[in-house]
């Protein structure tokens, strides 16, 4: 079972909203959610801005769902002038199913110790609305998760928000699990 809690008050999902990035979007072969009340979670990406490496765990549940969609450890290197920003993109495996998806993440130690409290936010049909109308219409929404800051020494904030990415929805061969690295 989760050890992951629930429930925090709406002043903080309301600031972690104000942290969606934007990029750029085509049109994929995913069905439309536009004109329903529910959205469906695409890709994750999950990018580390902090000078020290972070570990987190990162769950992804849907509403009326009894099993968490995703449950997985993710180590990123610090930032550097070498690499760049390290960053992984974890492409959906759960079914294109509508319904209300939370991201939640929360920092681990290398001793496998909880550290932080939990991050979370729950993107909905509002979210999608906001990055696509009836013209750019892929079918989901992507998701970012931004850990820290280059002023954080230790566990920066998490920030985790929708965004407007290119196929937000994966591929068919996507929905087997791949996660993929990538600096930026």
């Amino acid at each position: 079972m989760s050890d992951i809690k629930q429930g925090y008050p709406m002043n903080r999902r309301q600031v972690l909203r104000r942290l969606a990035v934007a990029g750029s979007v085509s049109v994929s072969g995913c069905s439309s959610v536009l004109g329903s009340e529910t959205t469906v979670l695409g890709r994750i990406e999950v990018v580390n801005f902090s000078l020290v490496a972070n570990r987190l765990r990162l769950l992804v549940t849907r509403e009326d769902d009894n099993e968490n969609l995703l449950d997985r450890m993710i180590t990123l290197p610090a930032v550097n002038a070498e690499n760049g920003t390290p960053g992984v993109v974890i492409e959906p495996t759960w079914p294109e199913t509508q319904g209300e998806y939370t991201v939640l993440a929360v920092h681990y130690g290398e001793d496998g110790d909880r550290e932080t409290e939990d991050w979370e936010y729950t993107f909905t049909q509002e979210d999608y609305n906001t990055y696509y109308d009836e013209q750019e219409d892929p079918g989901c929404i992507g998701a970012i998760v931004k850990i820290g800051s280059l002023t954080d020494m230790e566990n920066g904030t998490i920030g985790i928000g929708p965004t407007y990415m290119e196929n937000p929805c994966g591929t068919q061969d996507s929905r087997q699990g791949s996660v993929r690295s990538q600096f930026y």
